[in-house]
């Protein structure tokens, strides 16, 4: 029944078949006593978290890491993120927070969320929060308003909190200074490298040895899922052209949204802005700009008292030109009276929150509407845009139910002489790139010549089915001897140069002449120029190897192990030391100051909530569900 319906998603049939099932829910309900009980999947400190809340942020995480990885995103991937046991942790840290907050009397309210979410650069159009685009991102993301607000208001929570427990933990400027000798102090390393590819001649192998090694690695060699499609793609560009915009509608739009094609009002503007100096009264202000506006004898000065006198710098040397300006490019406080005025008037000082304006209204352009022709090609492209996607699923459903009344994708494309196309077999990781995160995952639901739903791509609407699946397999031990000998090489002769490198180590770090030993030995040393602790890339230099000499603090110590970086083993020491430059110190004490307090603040609430984390009475009534 399930595959049925899953076959035949974009069918009337189905559809009228599930507006029936919709219709027994809303009449017989789905909620009891017992599955609200089934539903509490853990409580913390006597707070429940739900299974319903568990499914919700695990989705959402889920989804993130899907626009992160795309295709990668597997399920050996999936197992190593540990994704259940984070989102779980989330949930606890949630509750956790929310009652230490209780406790605190902190509180978010309603007005803080609506203008952390309105400040949000994703849900703003042209700077300003947009509902409409609110509403999109969230869909997009699978939230409702209410879950993504509930989050909004959790991390205002964590914030308060942060801000109350840290704020009064600062870095002295000694802490701050022996960071920034430590950071700047400048190495020079030496190094001498061991390649495994040397250490390959000294390895031999038995088929005896590769047999077991291939027993006990057989997981190793297991190929990844295949799949094969046979697939119709409904371009639209090509449903493009069946589309036509007739002149009528093209005017009937122009007509119906004219506040679209609407030029608003414009004004040429020049300002002089007047803004409070130390110790100023409000009084004094504007006794002050009335005084300045007595200079103006009319606009034909009034450049030239705005060089003089305006306080603002973008526009005092042009004669407090501001170019012109509609009515909401204005303080709100001066679109009123501005755009009242006359050509050529002055008006002020008028109050804002820089301080006092005086204005003259230069030259005024009135309202004016881009005519017809101007605009009916941007109108086209707008209609062929609205409708095309429905006319292209309205297509695509009228051909999915005569692929099901034929019997089959094939048997359709036969009586309609279309030609179909064929995917080879790909794995996740690397499928052919017309195909979405959606389609792949709906690719995955079906069985092996099963159809599938109808999904959208970039390109168009995909009607798909599945041709073939290849399932993973461990290939016989022949098929991929040549692998496994590499492979048991590598082991070895990373085992041998291990310990070759460790043996040569010993004896330099007793030497009282290393590079004498290691030229007679004929080994390469390499050395690196001067570079401060705080670099974090190095030309020449692994960065294993780079990671290991930043922790060195005398002239000729070695690491105390080799590093293996790639495919060789690295033995570095520290062959000279600079001290760092303290006049430099003065300059980016600030920098230091605020990073090193970041540091402090981070590391006192993480002990803080650890702590709590620790105390907290956590029940887990079921498994975590591995979704």
């Amino acid at each position: 029944m399930l595959d049925f319906l899953r076959q035949r998603a974009g069918s009337w049939m189905v559809k009228a078949l599930l507006a029936a099932i919709i219709i027994v829910f809303i009449f017989w309900g789905v909620g009891t006593f017992r599955t609200r009980k089934a539903d509490l999947l853990a409580e913390v400190n006597g707070k429940p978290i739900t299974l319903t809340e568990f499914r919700a942020l695990y989705a959402q995480r889920l989804q993130q890491l899907q626009a992160l990885f795309g295709s990668r995103l597997d399920e050996n991937l999936l197992k190593q993120l540990q994704l259940p046991a984070q989102v779980f942790e989330d949930l606890v840290k949630r509750r956790l927070l929310a009652q230490a907050a209780q406790e605190m009397d902190i509180q978010v309210s309603p007005k803080e969320i609506q203008l952390a979410i309105s400040q949000m650069p994703v849900f703003q159009t042209q700077g300003r929060f947009d509902p409409r685009r609110y509403r999109l991102v969230l869909r997009n993301l699978r939230l409702s308003p209410a879950d993504f607000e509930e989050m909004v208001r959790a991390d205002i929570l964590e914030a308060k909190i942060r801000h109350l427990l840290t704020t009064p933990i600062r870095a002295t400027e000694n802490e701050a200074r022996k960071w920034f000798e430590f950071e700047n102090e400048k190495l020079k390393i030496s190094w001498v490298k061991i390649p495994i590819s040397q250490c390959e001649k000294d390895v031999s192998l038995t088929d005896e040895e590769l047999k077991e090694y291939y027993e006990k690695h057989k997981e190793k060699y297991r190929t990844p899922l295949k799949l094969a499609l046979t697939y119709y793609l409904l371009k639209f560009d090509d449903l493009k052209k069946e589309l036509k915009i007739s002149e009528e509608e093209l005017k009937s739009y122009y007509e119906t949204h004219k506040e679209e094609y609407t030029i608003p009002e414009k004004r040429k503007i020049r300002h002089i802005l007047i803004t409070p100096k130390k110790g100023e009264s409000e009084e004094e202000l504007f006794k002050r700009a009335q005084k300045i506006r007595q200079k103006i004898k009319g606009p034909q000065n009034f450049a030239e008292v705005a060089r003089k006198f305006s306080d603002d710098p973008h526009s005092k040397k042009e004669g407090g030109d501001l170019g012109w300006l509609s009515r909401e490019e204005l303080f709100e406080s001066l679109r009123e009276v501005t755009f009242a005025a006359k050509e050529g008037e002055i008006i002020g000082p008028l109050r804002t929150p820089l301080g006092y304006h005086i204005l003259l209204v230069e030259k005024i352009k009135p309202a004016s509407r881009k005519p017809f022709e101007e605009v009916k090609e941007e109108i086209r492209k707008r209609l062929l845009a609205e409708r095309l996607k429905h006319y292209a699923w309205e297509k695509a459903n009228k051909i999915y139910d005569e692929i099901i009344l034929l019997g089959g994708l094939e048997e359709w494309a036969r009586k309609n002489g279309v030609r179909l196309e064929k995917t080879p077999l790909f794995t996740l990781q690397d499928p052919p790139s017309f195909l979405t995160s959606e389609a792949l995952e709906a690719a995955l639901k079906l069985e092996e010549g099963e159809l599938g739903p109808i999904v959208e791509t970039p390109q168009g609407l995909l009607l798909f089915k599945l041709s073939r699946k290849k399932e993973p397999e461990i290939p016989p031990f022949e098929a991929v001897k040549d692998q496994v000998q590499k492979d048991l090489l590598r082991e070895k002769a990373l085992k041998l140069c291990a310990e070759k490198a460790k043996d040569l180590l010993e004896k330099l770090k007793g030497a009282s002449d290393p590079d004498k030993m290691l030229e007679k030995l004929g080994l390469k040393v390499q050395e690196s120029d001067f570079f401060a602790r705080k670099t974090n890339s190095l030309a020449g230099v692994p960065a294993a190897v780079l990671r290991v000499v930043k922790g060195l603090g005398r002239k000729g110590e070695w690491a105390g192990e080799p590093v293996l970086a790639g495919e060789a083993y690295y033995l570095v020491r520290v062959s000279d030391l600079k001290t760092a430059d303290l006049k430099e110190f003065e300059k980016e004490k600030e920098a230091y100051l605020k990073r090193l307090t970041a540091s402090k603040r981070q590391e006192a609430f993480s002990s803080w909530y650890k702590t709590l984390r620790e105390k907290a009475k956590v029940k887990l009534f079921q498994e975590l569900p591995n979704l």
